[in-house]
């Protein structure tokens, strides 16, 4: 009878223990995505902070469209005027680890990324223009 105990007392620390880490260490975003339009004079920007805690199906699918984005030959953007600016950052190290500026066009958009450390080197990309809804419905806080 005591074994049966001692074992039952010994699985509930085990598991007990483990879902506390999990719930501690939790809480702390390990990605988060900032993703805001350009701001004009008269008003603020809109924009979104998604993290992997509190936003994960978004983050997911922002990080799909970035890593599914076409190279795009011979574009033809003002460099310093883009319609958002898209960071991907890890908050746990504090680095940034993509830069991105985003064009809305009418068949979908544009990204340049930041490439050796200047946006006069960027690599440019396109997104189809579902993609780019998506985005747009992000930066205005609409609801998926």
């Amino acid at each position: 009878m005591w074994k049966f105990l001692f074992w039952v007392l010994g699985v509930g620390l085990v598991f007990g223990g483990g879902y506390i880490v999990g719930v501690v260490t939790s809480d702390e975003p390990s990605y988060q995505i900032m993703i805001q339009e350009e701001g004009g004079e008269s008003q603020p920007p809109d924009g979104a902070v998604l993290t992997d805690v509190d936003h994960p199906a978004k983050l997911d699918s922002l990080l799909g469209i970035l890593l599914h984005k076409q190279p795009a030959e011979g574009v033809s953007v003002n460099i310093d005027d883009p319609d958002a600016f898209l960071k991907l950052m890890s908050p746990q190290r504090s680095i940034g680890l993509t830069d991105h500026r985003i064009w809305f066009t009418d068949n979908g958009a544009v990204l340049a990324e930041e490439h050796n450390g200047t946006w006069q080197d960027a690599v440019f990309f396109t997104i189809t223009e579902r993609d780019a809804s998506y985005i747009q419905s992000i930066i205005e806080g609409e609801e998926e």
